[in-house]
C-alpha cells in the first residue's frame, strides 16, 4: 500500500479546501490537497465567484458605509432564529479578515458591486458593497495553471459585473478574444486559480484523480485518509472540503421526495459526509440546500453528466411570468432564487399533491427576441426545447394546463404591466427585484406585457447549487460529535458541513463567503494547533 505523510490532508479542491490549505501552509505546515477529478477548483470554479462579506476593507476603499451591527441585525433575520448569535458574530468578524488575507497572500483581488442584499428592504440590508466580485486573473505568468483549473461552460471571460452590464448590448468581443488568448480567468475560476497559484508558491502538494473515501484512525484520532485506488495519506489533521451530496442518488433520503436537480459539477456525491459520519459526527440541516429554480429539458452536458442552467434574470425581466399547475402566478418572480425555490416545495393538503409543481416560465416572442433564456440567444431561432404556440390557450393545451386560466393569467398580468404595477405580488418594488430588470423600460423595469405571438414555455424545477447540511463544526471548523466534543484531528469546511446561515441566504456570494471564511478559520486553527 502506497502511504504518504503530511501535516495536513485536505480532501477537496474547492475554495474552502484551497484556502484552508494555503493558510495552513503559510504557517509552515506540510499540506496535500486531494481532488477526485482531473482539474482543481470544485464548485467554486464554476460559480459566479462572488463573496458576501459585510463591513470589509474592500467596501471602505470604495467609500461605502456598513457596520457589524447592521450586518448582524440583517443576518439574524436571514437565519430565521436557527443559528446561535455567536456564530453569526464570528462570521461578521472573520469574513472581512479572510478577505484581507486573500488580498495580502494571494493574487485574488476584489471590488464591490451594486448588487443589493437579497432582502433589500429589511433592517440592516445594504444595496451596494457586501457582494464583492473578482478582478480578472491572468494565468500567463503561471505556466500550466490554466489547464489545471476547472472552468464553468456558462461563463465567458468577463467579471460578473461586466457580464451584467453587457447583458443587453452584448460583450466586447475583442476583449473576450484577448482574455481567451492570454488565459485570463474570471468569476469563480479566477478565484480558484489565484488560490491554486498561492498554494503552489507555498509548497502545497496536489494530487488529482485521487478520491478520498475513508478516514483512517490511530488511537481514536483521525490520522489520515484512504483513497478509492488503495493509496493512503497520513496526516496530523484531515480537512473535509469535498463538497455536498446533491449528486448522490440517495440524496432524496435527506432532501425529500420532490426531485432536486443538481446545478454543480457531478463530483459532489457525499464522500465527505460519509467520512464524517464514520467518525461519529453530529449532522444538521440535512434537508436544506442552496436552492435555485432550474430549467428542465435543455440538452447540455458537463463532465459527462447533464448540465442544468438555473433561472435568474429571465424571471425578473419584463415580459415573462411563472405559472403553476393551476396556470396561475403564485409568487413574485423577481425574489431571490433561493427563496423562490423554497416555494416550489409547498404541498396542497386538500388535493394531496404539490401546491405548485409543475411550474413553467411563460413569455412571448418579444421577450424571446430581446433576452437570453438559458443558453438560447435572442438572436438565434427558438430552440427545440421550448414549447411554443400561437396563443396562450394553445400553449396551455401543449403543456397540460387549463387554457382559459392561462389566458386569464396572461391578460391580467399584461394589463397590470401596462400600468406599471403588480398588485398581486409586487414584482419590481424593491432594489433587489430591479437589479435584474431592464432599465431601458420606463417605470417598473421588471414588468412588461405578453402580447406578441408566438408564446413560449419552459419547465422550471427545484435545483440546488449545493447542499447545506453536513457535520456540525465549531467556529474553528472542528467536527463535533452529538455531545459537542471535537473529533480529534478532523475538520470540515464548505458545502460538506452544516451552513452558518441556517435556512436563509443573505445575498449574492452567500455560499462562497461562508465557505472561504470557514476554510480560513480551519487553516488558522491548524496553524495554531500544529505549528
Amino acid at each position: 500500500m502506497d502511504e504518504q505523510e503530511f501535516d495536513v490532508v485536505v480532501a477537496g479542491s474547492g475554495g474552502a479546501g484551497l484556502l484552508a490549505a494555503a493558510r495552513a501552509a503559510s504557517a509552515g505546515l506540510c499540506v496535500v490537497v486531494l481532488e477526485r477529478s482531473d482539474v482543481l477548483g470544485g464548485t467554486t470554479a464554476v460559480s459566479g465567484g462572488m463573496l458576501w462579506v459585510p463591513d470589509s476593507s474592500v467596501m471602505r476603499r470604495a467609500g461605502l458605509p456598513d457596520s457589524p451591527q447592521d450586518a448582524l441585525r440583517y443576518l439574524e433575520r436571514v437565519a430565521e432564529g436557527t443559528v446561535e448569535r455567536d456564530r453569526l458574530e464570528h462570521y461578521v468578524r472573520t469574513s472581512p479578515e479572510m478577505l484581507d488575507w486573500l488580498e495580502e497572500h494571494t493574487g485574488a483581488r476584489f471590488f464591490p458591486i451594486d448588487r443589493p442584499d437579497y432582502h433589500s428592504g429589511w433592517p440592516g440590508a445594504v444595496d451596494v458593497g457586501r457582494c464583492v466580485d473578482n478582478e480578472p486573473f491572468d494565468t500567463a505568468p503561471f505556466p500550466g495553471l490554466l489547464e489545471r483549473v476547472r472552468r464553468g461552460p456558462q461563463f465567458p471571460p468577463l467579471t460578473y459585473d461586466e457580464r451584467h452590464r453587457a447583458r443587453f448590448t452584448g460583450p466586447d468581443e475583442s476583449l473576450l478574444a484577448q482574455r481567451r488568448e492570454r488565459g485570463v480567468l474570471t468569476v469563480g475560476a479566477a478565484l480558484a486559480a489565484a488560490l491554486v497559484a498561492a498554494c503552489d508558491a507555498l509548497g502545497v502538494t496536489f494530487r488529482t484523480r485521487t478520491r478520498a473515501t475513508a478516514l483512517t484512525f490511530t488511537d481514536g484520532s483521525v490520522s489520515g485518509v484512504s483513497c478509492e485506488d488503495g493509496r493512503t495519506f497520513a496526516g496530523r489533521a484531515v480537512v473535509l472540503a469535498n463538497g455536498g451530496f446533491e449528486w448522490d442518488p440517495a440524496s432524496g433520503a435527506f432532501l425529500g421526495d420532490t426531485p432536486v436537480v443538481p446545478v454543480s459539477p457531478p463530483v459532489n456525491t457525499g464522500d465527505g459526509l460519509r467520512m464524517a459520519l464514520s467518525a461519529g459526527a453530529a449532522v444538521e440541516r440535512m434537508n436544506q440546500a442552496w436552492w435555485v429554480p432550474a430549467l428542465r429539458g435543455v440538452p447540455e452536458e458537463y463532465d459527462g453528466a447533464p448540465l442544468t442552467r438555473h433561472l435568474v434574470g429571465e424571471r425578473c425581466l419584463p415580459g415573462s411570468i411563472m405559472v403553476d399547475r393551476h396556470a396561475r402566478r403564485f409568487v413574485n418572480e423577481a425574489v431571490n432564487y433561493h427563496d423562490i425555490t423554497r416555494v416550489l416545495f409547498n404541498f396542497d393538503a386538500d388535493g394531496h399533491h404539490p401546491a405548485h409543481l409543475p411550474v413553467w416560465l411563460v413569455f412571448d416572442e418579444k421577450f424571446r427576441t430581446s433576452y437570453s433564456v438559458g443558453p438560447a440567444s435572442p438572436r438565434a431561432p427558438a430552440p427545440s426545447w421550448l414549447t411554443s404556440a400561437a396563443t396562450p390557450a394553445l400553449l396551455a393545451e401543449a403543456i397540460g394546463l387549463d387554457p382559459a386560466e392561462l389566458t386569464k393569467t396572461v391578460d391580467r398580468f399584461s394589463a397590470h404591466a401596462r400600468a406599471g404595477t403588480d398588485p398581486d405580488f409586487h414584482r419590481g418594488e424593491t432594489s433587489h427585484d430591479r437589479y435584474y430588470g431592464d432599465p431601458r423600460v420606463p417605470g417598473n423595469p421588471c414588468l412588461g406585457e405578453l402580447v406578441t405571438p408566438p408564446f413560449h414555455a419552459v419547465q422550471v424545477v427545484p435545483g440546488a447549487l449545493g447542499t447545506k447540511g453536513g457535520p456540525v463544526t465549531s467556529t474553528s471548523g472542528e467536527v463535533l460529535t452529538p455531545s459537542g466534543e471535537a473529533v480529534p484531528g478532523l475538520y470540515a469546511c464548505g458545502n460538506v458541513s452544516a451552513g452558518v446561515f441556517g435556512p436563509g441566504y443573505p445575498g449574492s456570494g452567500g455560499t462562497l463567503g461562508p465557505a472561504l471564511t470557514a476554510g480560513y478559520a480551519v487553516g488558522t486553527a491548524l496553524a495554531v494547533a500544529l505549528g
